[in-house]
């Protein structure tokens, strides 16, 4: 009977360190998870700065080439 107790306990141990194992290895998959959905995060913010900066400039051309068409009709009438 002793040996079915030392058994159990090291068993028990042994399942014991298992389950530390698995959440170690889940905390790292967390961390992980985080860094790439930080990075994700970062790289949408920077193609939002990209995409607004174009717009922008976009903005900024389209209001000259009115300008230029306005004073353009004025001329002509």
């Amino acid at each position: 009977m002793p040996n079915k107790v030392g058994a159990t306990n090291a068993s028990t141990a042994g399942g014991a360190a298992g389950t530390g194992i698995a959440a170690a290895g889940t905390g790292a998959a967390e961390a992980a998870g985080e860094a790439a959905w930080q990075r994700q995060i970062g790289a949408l913010v920077s193609e939002t700065t990209k995409v607004t900066e174009r717009d922008l400039q976009l903005r900024v051309v389209s209001t000259e080439l009115t300008s230029i068409k306005k004073v353009a009709d004025e001329r002509v009438q």
